[in-house]
């Protein structure tokens, strides 16, 4: 039998027939892998916090619930941090080959603006992620889950400032936010924290005490609330109180020359239980303000507050109990750091 043998320019062939069918195969793999999700982040990106036992990739395809149908669209990227979007968690899920995986749970960290993925064990996850706007014409949403949501009332809405920033606009006249029922279940007793951003358009220069917010049962019903005003019968400059009612007993902290015309004010309140002392400690846009002690057994009561305003006073409805401005979030958390309530944009 005779051996063939190739030359030079047979091996030329092999080698371009060769090289033909790997960058077929590359091209191939790379058209994939694209096609497996709309794009792809790496999870040393977008993810804060994942559990990749095996070495891979994490995928997203992002969602958004168009406003004037409510349908989700699939978008290029998810929405920017101050276009007032929430993760629809009833939607969202992560899974391999559309295959949902109930032990990866996927949550939206509003603060770093952040995808927390936690529970993946396989590559090549992909999650689909829904988005839908924090308020509707009718409804402001609670972000904590609990469904405590608000309720736009007399022009209460959501809109721009002058700077851009997304916030609830109240014009100072009949405005507000009605507040769902809080229920007794709540922990208020052992010490919470609200903390939130808002800005003030105007002062009333009269004896009336605006309102931020204001949680009770009606007038000097076991109220929780933060009020300013300007020349009252406690304060003869612009004044701010964070105020905690035991039936009618108050337990107060005065803050003098906190508000600012049209400034963007950030604020910490924190009560604290200290065996039968309560501490009341303020920071304002990060600068310590004050602390005021309380010394007694009974601050607080865990009762339910049919009564939830922002931008009014349970105290009266006329105009100027109202507030003038934006409200740009607001969250209460108890003691243990659970969230209560938490608006934002």
């Amino acid at each position: 039998m005779k051996l063939t043998r190739f030359k030079e320019r047979d091996f030329k062939k092999i080698e371009v027939v060769v090289f033909t069918i790997i960058c077929i195969l590359f091209i191939s793999g790379i058209v994939l892998y694209r096609t497996f999700a709309i794009f792809e982040v790496k999870t040393n990106q977008n993810v804060i916090k994942g559990t990749v036992q095996d070495p891979g990739n994490l995928y997203f395809a992002f969602y958004q619930q168009n406003e004037e149908n409510g349908i989700y669209e699939i978008q290029k990227e998810m929405p920017r941090q101050n276009e007032g979007y929430q993760l629809d968690k009833d939607n969202s899920f992560c899974g391999v080959n559309g295959e949902k995986d109930d032990h990866i749970i996927v949550t939206l960290d509003r603060d770093t603006w952040s995808i927390v993925v936690t529970g993946m064990t396989t590559s090549r996850t992909k999650c689909n992620l829904y988005f839908k706007k924090t308020f509707d014409n009718n409804t402001l949403y609670d972000l904590s889950g609990n469904e405590y949501n608000g309720t736009f009332v007399e022009g209460a809405t959501v809109q721009r400032d002058e700077d851009g920033a997304l916030g609830i606009y109240f014009d100072g006249n009949n405005a507000y936010v009605q507040v769902a029922e809080l229920p007794a279940t709540i922990d208020w007793e052992n010490g919470f924290t609200v903390e939130g951003e808002f800005k003030v358009t105007s002062i009333h220069s009269n004896d009336k005490w605006q309102r931020i917010y204001d949680f009770g049962g009606g007038p000097s019903d076991n109220n929780i609330l933060m009020a300013f005003g300007k020349n009252t019968e406690d304060c003869n400059t612009t004044c701010v109180s964070f105020s905690v009612r035991y039936d009618n007993t108050n337990r107060r902290g005065d803050f003098l020359e906190f508000i600012t015309i049209n400034e963007k004010i950030n604020f910490i309140a924190r009560y604290e239980k200290l065996e039968n002392q309560y501490s009341l400690y303020v920071t304002r846009n990060q600068v310590f303000l004050n602390k005021v002690n309380y010394e007694t057994s009974e601050f607080v009561k865990n009762v339910t507050r049919t009564s939830n305003f922002l931008g009014m006073s349970n105290w009266e409805t006329e105009q100027d109990r109202k507030f003038n401005g934006y409200i740009y979030s607001l969250k209460f958390t108890d003691s243990k750091g659970n969230i209560i309530l938490w608006y934002d944009f």
